[in-house]
Parts: C-alpha cells; sequence; structure tokens
C-alpha cells in the first residue's frame, strides 16, 4: 500500500476558496499562468477589478470585496511558486 495520498483526498481538504483559485489556475493556459505569476505587485493590483467581477460572475454569490482581494493575491502566490521563471545553470 502506497503512503501518498490520494488526489481526491487532497482536494476534498481545500476551502471554498482555494477551490476556486485551483478551478480558475486550471482553466488558465499555460501562457497567461506564466505571466500572472511573472508580473509585479502594482499590475497585480490592477487585475483586481477585473477578477473580481470574474469570480463573481462564476460563484453568484455575494462576498465581501476583500475576500476577492484575498483571493487575487492567492492566485498570485500559488502561480509565483509553481510557474514563475526561473534561470537555470
Amino acid at each position: 500500500m502506497s503512503d501518498k495520498p490520494d488526489l481526491k483526498d487532497i482536494n476534498s481538504e481545500l476551502s471554498p476558496v482555494d477551490e476556486i483559485i485551483e478551478e480558475i489556475i486550471s482553466e488558465l493556459p499555460l501562457k497567461e499562468r506564466v505571466e500572472i505569476a511573472n508580473m509585479n505587485k502594482e499590475r497585480v493590483e490592477i487585475l483586481k477589478n477585473i477578477f473580481n467581477k470574474y469570480v463573481r460572475g462564476k460563484t453568484d454569490t455575494e462576498a465581501d470585496d476583500s475576500e476577492y482581494t484575498d483571493m487575487m493575491n492567492n492566485l498570485w502566490s500559488k502561480l509565483q511558486k509553481t510557474h514563475r521563471l526561473r534561470v537555470v545553470k
């Protein structure tokens, strides 16, 4: 028997916010994931309004603006960890 957790178990442990972020990441083309990951903080701030409208349309909920701001920051942070271009020696 393997010690690795089942992917279904991992996904069921995600919070609703993390599920939304993971869904958005999976829908983004690779090029856009890399572009977002390599953005500076100022450019991410510009995207927040567009992101807020997108998430509201996807979720049909009346959530607080700060929740959407945190989601955009979480999305950007995740993409920076996984899709940032790095120099390889």
